[in-house]
C-alpha cells in the first residue's frame, strides 16, 4: 500500500489542535461555572432535603451529585486548541419494599432541578426526620489552571524531545484535566470527594520505508499538575521518537512452527490483565458455565497475583468513594495463580452519573524480582499495544502488537518485525508465565461510555511466557 504525506496525516489523526480536541471527545462551549465553596454548601443542603423527602416513601435511598470541569489542550504541527467543558449531574436511587431499584437522572444541578427529580421518582412534600452523620470531605484544594498556563505546558512537552529528524513528519502534545466533585448522601453517610485527574500525552509519527509508524508517550495520575515524579519526562518523549525512527527488518516475519518464549512489555501485560478481569473474574462473567469451569482451580502461574485497588494514592483510576457511597477497599482477584472467591463486584458509573456497571478501577499486577534483561533467552520481545480479542467460550486470545524483537543467545539480534500478533489459549499463556520483573509501568485508560468518561489504570511488570507469534492477520 502506498502513502503520501496527506494520507499519513489523515491516518494518524493529524490536524489542527482544535480537530485533535474533537477527536478526543471534547466540547467547545463551556457551561456556567460556580465557585466551588458556594456550590458545595448549596449541593449538600439540596441533597439532604431530597434524601429526607425520598426516605419518607422508600426504605432505601441514595442521592449522588456530580460537578465536573474538563480542561483540555492540544498542540500539533498545524496549531493549538483549548476546550473547556462543564458537566453537572444528579442521580437519585431508591429501592421499594420489594427491593426493586429505581433511578432518576438529571443534569440540572440546582435546587429546582433536584426537586423535580424527586417528584419524578415518587417523592413528595413529606420529609422523614433524619440525623445525618457528620460530613466527610476530602481536603484537596485545586488551584485554577488558566488557558495560558495550559498552552505554555503544551509547548514545553512539544519542545522537550531531543531528537530531530526529517523522518518525523508529525508530532503532537495533549494535556487533559478532569476536576471532579462528587457528593454522595444517604441516611447513613454524607461524603464529598474532590479529585483532579491529569493525562499527558506526546505523539510522534514517522515514515519507515513505505510504512507509517506512530508512537505515544503517556502519563496519567491524580493530584497536582506540577508533580515532577508523575509528569512526562524528556526521556519519555525522546523514547517515543527513538521507537518511530528504529529500523524495521525488511521481508516477511518468519512463519511460526509452534509456541515460543515471548517477553511482554507492561502495556501488553496490562491488556491481558484487563481481559482476565472483565471476561473471567467479574460477576457478569462468572455466571457463564464455560467461565465457571475454567476458573475452578488455578488459572495462572504462581508468579501471578492481581488486585483491583481503588485506594492506591495518586493512580489515575483511584476511587476513594464508590458510586454507591461506600468507602472503597482493595479486592484480590488472583492470589499466586489461584482465583479469589471474591469476584469483582464493584459497580461504577461512567462520569459518576452513568449506568451502574461492574468495572475495575486501578488494577495492580504484582512485580517479581528480575530486571528486564534478566528475561532474555530465546524467542521474541513484544512491545507496542494495538488491540486484543478474546473469546471466553474457546479461551482463544489474539493480542495484536506493534513490534517483535528477535532474541537469540540471551540478547536481541537487531531484527525488528512490525505488525505481529500473539495467539493461543489465554489459560495456557497465564500458566506459562515463568519470569516477572521487579520494575513496573502504568497504562492509562480513559474510556467513553455513553458519552461519559470512565477513568482506569493498570500497573504491570514485564512477563516472560509462551505463545504463537505470527504476522498480524489483515495487515499487508
Amino acid at each position: 500500500m502506498s502513502w503520501d504525506r496527506r494520507d499519513f496525516l489523515a491516518a494518524v489523526g493529524g490536524a489542527a489542535g482544535s480537530s485533535l480536541l474533537f477527536a478526543f471527545g471534547c466540547g467547545s462551549s463551556p457551561a456556567r461555572v460556580r465557585a466551588p465553596a458556594q456550590l458545595a454548601a448549596d449541593v449538600r443542603t439540596w441533597l439532604r432535603d431530597a434524601v429526607s423527602r425520598l426516605a419518607a416513601v422508600f426504605p432505601t435511598v441514595q442521592a449522588q451529585a456530580v460537578s465536573r470541569r474538563r480542561l483540555t489542550g492540544a498542540l500539533d504541527v498545524l496549531g493549538m486548541g483549548v476546550a473547556i467543558e462543564q458537566r453537572d449531574g444528579i442521580v437519585l436511587s431508591v429501592r421499594d419494599d420489594k427491593g426493586l431499584l429505581r433511578e432518576q437522572v438529571t443534569s440540572d444541578l440546582t435546587q429546582a432541578g433536584i426537586l423535580t427529580a424527586v417528584r419524578a421518582i415518587g417523592g413528595g412534600s413529606q420529609r422523614r426526620e433524619i440525623e445525618f452523620p457528620p460530613p466527610e470531605d476530602t481536603p484537596l484544594e485545586l488551584r485554577a489552571i488558566s488557558e495560558t498556563e495550559l498552552k505554555n505546558r503544551l509547548a514545553t512537552i512539544q519542545r522537550v524531545d531531543q531528537i530531530t529528524s526529517s523522518r518525523i513528519v508529525y508530532s503532537a502534545a495533549l494535556i487533559d484535566i478532569d476536576d471532579v466533585d462528587v457528593w454522595s448522601l444517604a441516611p447513613d453517610h454524607d461524603r464529598h470527594t474532590r479529585v483532579r485527574r491529569i493525562l499527558q500525552r506526546a505523539t510522534r509519527a514517522a515514515w519507515n520505508g513505505a510504512r507509517p509508524v506512530v508512537e505515544n508517550a503517556e502519563r496519567g495520575w491524580v493530584g497536582d499538575l506540577d508533580d515532577p515524579d508523575r509528569s512526562l519526562t524528556e526521556a519519555d518523549v525522546t523514547a517515543a521518537s527513538t521507537r518511530v525512527l528504529q529500523a524495521l527488518t525488511p521481508g516477511q516475519f518468519p512463519l511460526a512452527s509452534g509456541a515460543t518464549a515471548v517477553i511482554l512489555e507492561p502495556a501488553l501485560v496490562a491488556q491481558i490483565a484487563d481481559v482476565v478481569v472483565r471476561e473471567l473474574l467479574s460477576v457478569p462473567a462468572s455466571r457463564r458455565p464455560e467461565v465457571l469451569k475454567r476458573t475452578n482451580g488455578a488459572i495462572a502461574s504462581s508468579l501471578v497475583t492481581l488486585v483491583d485497588d481503588p485506594t492506591e494514592v495518586g493512580t489515575y483510576g483511584s476511587l476513594p468513594v464508590g458510586d454507591l457511597g461506600e468507602l472503597t477497599a482493595p479486592v484480590a482477584l488472583i492470589d499466586q495463580g489461584q482465583p479469589s472467591p471474591a469476584t469483582l463486584t464493584r459497580e461504577r458509573r461512567a462520569g459518576h452519573i452513568g449506568e451502574l456497571l461492574v468495572a475495575p478501577t486501578h488494577l495492580r499486577v504484582s512485580p517479581g524480582t528480575l530486571a528486564p534483561p534478566g528475561l532474555l533467552g530465546e524467542g521474541w520481545w513484544l512491545e507496542g499495544r494495538v488491540s486484543i480479542a478474546y473469546d471466553a467460550a474457546s479461551d482463544r486470545l489474539v493480542l495484536a502488537v506493534a513490534r517483535a524483537r528477535e532474541i537469540k543467545g540471551g540478547s536481541t539480534t537487531g531484527r525488528v518485525f512490525p505488525d505481529v500478533e500473539l495467539a493461543g489459549s489465554l489459560t495456557e499463556l497465564l500458566e506459562s508465565v515463568d519470569a516477572v520483573t521487579a520494575d513496573s509501568a502504568t497504562t492509562i485508560l480513559r474510556e467513553d461510555v455513553a458519552g461519559e468518561p470512565r477513568w482506569r489504570s493498570i500497573t504491570a511488570p514485564w512477563w516472560r511466557t509462551k505463545g504463537v507469534v505470527r504476522p498480524r492477520r489483515g495487515v499487508g
